[in-house]
């Protein structure tokens, strides 16, 4: 990652005098952001903890989880008539598919109402969505289940000599994205060009007000970009990058005019509650803010005599807030807090990751070479991979 801007020049552009000069290509991408990682703290987080190149405009992403090891009872079990006599435990359509024979179960709230019941069951024949389970003790009967209850797996036996477990896996989720490029020029006449206004030449001046500009633009749609391939409009296709508040529908907390406590804490539980993240790292996340969040958090960690410690990182301010040893560090978004105040978004930073295809370049002096002024852009083309929405969650109002 390059801490100084690379520069190259075009020499096939003519450098003679009287035109604009060679063509300036200038690998602007930490440069720019290290300059105004305020504006930008979405950009300049990925840019320094995740960001991998692209090889194509659009790219596409398996993604795959661990089945769940628990089921919902669909319909009532009466206890076993005997001991060891088997039982028909419907489930859902599809939480089949997460038992195997031989599995160690046991209903969540079934309880034996005697010595002679067990809640223990093992799965010894499937049909789909049908599980035939007879007690592990089968000097026991089977204890009754109820309907909707949560029918859990607590591992697996098998007979000595038996043959291996039927082979069992998920299917892979393939999810498709887009890079999007931005673009945002400024032009100058060469006779203002040499004008020196607050006390620095037009052109620099320019140069920093699209510096700005380019950053909160690429910020925008990396927060609520709506993810579009249009072909229809133009004689190329034409993409927009899916921002991180259009990936996320799982962990959705829509509060009211103000932030409770219990409903912080609550969605704290939530966000934080899979833990099946390869790295088990699942007890930190990263929270982007508006500042009106950013107050409401601030008022019940003062109501709960809990100090958030603020840090620099990266040059922006990061407020940690802990609760039961789930940490939250929190920063806030200057684009959040004008367009969408009472937003927040909670992300695992490894699960996120921008992809960048043409990192942010400053293209000086493209103009023609007979034109009466100077021409330079700014020029990104990137994308947003988001994994395992199911990690992240969003606060609105």
């Amino acid at each position: 990652m390059p801490t100084y801007p690379t520069v190259i020049y075009d020499t096939a552009f003519s450098d003679s005098a009287g035109t604009g000069g060679p063509r300036v290509n200038i690998d602007y991408r930490m440069q720019l952001i290290q300059q105004r990682e305020s504006a930008a703290p979405f950009l300049s987080f990925m840019l320094n903890l995740n960001s991998e190149a692209t090889k194509t405009a659009t790219f596409k992403m398996f993604e795959t989880r661990p089945n769940p090891k628990k089921g919902t009872i669909s319909g009532a079990v009466a206890a076993g008539s005997t001991a060891n006599a088997t039982v028909t435990v419907n489930v859902t359509t599809g939480n089949g598919s997460r038992f195997n024979i031989g599995d160690i179960v046991k209903a969540k709230n079934a309880v034996a109402p005697d010595a002679t019941f067990s809640v223990w069951g093992r799965v010894t024949a499937i049909s789909t969505d049908a599980l035939t389970v007879r007690p592990n003790n089968p000097l026991l009967k089977i204890a009754a289940m109820d309907d909707a209850d949560e029918l859990q797996i607590w591992g697996n036996t098998f007979a000595q000599g038996t043959l291996s477990a039927k082979p069992s896996g998920t299917k892979p989720d393939l999810k498709t994205f887009y890079t999007q490029i931005f673009k945002n020029s400024y032009k100058v006449t060469k006779t203002h060009a040499n004008n020196r206004l607050y006390g620095s030449p037009e052109r620099d001046r320019l140069r920093g007000e699209k510096e700005i500009e380019h950053l909160i633009e690429v910020e925008k749609q990396l927060l609520y970009g709506d993810g579009t391939l249009d072909t229809t409009n133009d004689s190329d296709p034409r993409t927009t990058l899916t921002g991180i508040l259009n990936q996320i529908t799982t962990n959705v907390l829509e509060y009211g005019p103000s932030l409770e406590e219990a409903e912080l804490f609550d969605f704290m539980t939530d966000v934080h509650k899979l833990k099946y993240a390869p790295d088990g790292k699942m007890s930190r996340r990263l929270v982007l803010a508006s500042s009106d969040v950013l107050n409401d958090i601030q008022k019940i960690a003062l109501k709960n005599r809990r100090v958030m410690d603020l840090a620099t990182v990266y040059g922006m301010d990061v407020a940690k807030l802990v609760y039961a040893n789930r940490t939250w560090d929190l920063v806030e978004d200057p684009i959040l807090s004008d367009f969408l105040p009472g937003w927040a978004v909670v992300f695992h930073p490894r699960y996120v990751k921008l992809r960048e295809f043409r990192p942010t370049r400053l293209e000086a002096n493209i103009q023609p070479n007979d034109a009466d002024y100077y021409l330079d852009q700014l020029l990104t083309e990137l994308g947003l991979e988001v994994q395992l929405e199911e990690l992240h969650g969003i606060m609105k109002h």
